[in-house]
């Protein structure tokens, strides 16, 4: 207290508020409701997106394999093809756009319901598992293949040895 009014811009005031405070859960539900729904709305649109690209694929390979030995069709087909090749990756652009903002939704999602850091604990538990499969997968295949090398002169002796003992005179 008395250094509140040592500083003049420092005021000290009481706090004689005994008001009973409700929390009201609604405007939570609701944030989360707007997430869900704007995440069902970007699944639709990357549903849509994904067809398009495919369809654009089709396309791109039934003009690729089509045969056509005369000058105007190949012009025609050099313009199509850009034409198609644009709208590939115009496609895939929106798509990734898509995929960062459902991303950042579900983000904002998982903070809402407190599960946010469970989750990136989770994440990382299963990359770390599957960099160990890999790993593992791996360095069986490379003891694998580097025993069979250095076992290369004992099996040709073998076979050496066999072929000589099955062989008739």
């Amino acid at each position: 207290m008395l250094r509140a009014n040592f500083f003049k811009f420092f005021k000290y005031k009481k706090n004689s508020n005994h008001e009973i405070v409700q929390y009201n859960s609604n405007k939570n539900f609701s944030i989360q409701d707007q997430i869900k729904t704007n995440i069902i709305e970007i699944d639709q649109k990357i549903l849509e997106i994904s067809k398009s690209l495919v369809q654009a694929q089709i396309v791109k390979l039934r003009s690729t394999f089509s045969k056509s030995n005369n000058f105007l069709e190949q012009i025609g087909k050099n313009v199509y093809k850009t034409k198609v090749e644009d709208s590939i990756n115009w496609h895939q652009k929106q798509l990734k756009e898509l995929y960062f903002r459902r991303r950042e939704l579900e983000i904002k999602l998982e903070k809402l319901k407190g599960i946010f850091w469970l989750n990136r604990i989770k994440r990382l538990l299963r990359i770390i598992l599957i960099g160990f499969f890999i790993f593992l997968t791996l360095f069986i295949f490379l003891s694998g293949f580097m025993i069979i090398i250095y076992l290369m002169p004992l099996i040709i002796l073998i076979l050496l040895g066999y072929f000589l003992s099955t062989k008739r005179y």
